[in-house]
């Protein structure tokens, strides 16, 4: 019979492994990284897919303010809550977190500028992970 002389002879460690993630640009999500003096750019409906946290990032020339609205379709008519929110100070970067356990389908991503000069956005990422 061996002996077991530590926890490591009976047991070995166990990865469950890494978490599931998928990146995507401002192109991938339909969001225009120039927006007017007092303006704002929206995404197009993005789906969750089955991820259920993310992370945007953004980093906007201007002023600004970020919101995300998640829906519980996959047509964006029915809100979950409120949006999420982040401010945007010039040349920054921002991040909105959505890692509540909160259940979407989709969410659309609103970048507004409140600059008297047109913004530039640049960084924008957006991390989905299950």
């Amino acid at each position: 019979m061996p002996e077991v002389i530590s926890h490591l002879d009976a047991h070995a460690w166990v990865d469950t492994g890494p978490k599931l993630q998928k990146f995507l640009t401002a192109a991938d999500i339909g969001l225009n990284t120039s927006v007017a003096a007092s303006g704002s750019s929206q995404s197009g409906l993005v789906l969750s897919n089955g991820y259920g946290e993310f992370a945007f990032a953004v980093t906007g020339s201007q002023a600004g303010s970020v919101s995300i609205q998640r829906y519980l379709d996959t047509g964006g008519t029915i809100p979950q809550g409120t949006a999420l929110t982040a401010t945007l100070t010039a040349s920054t970067a921002a991040v909105v977190n959505a890692t509540d356990g909160v259940p979407f389908a989709s969410f659309l991503v609103t970048v507004s500028n409140s600059g008297t000069a047109a913004a530039t956005l640049s960084n924008v990422g957006l991390l989905l992970q299950a």
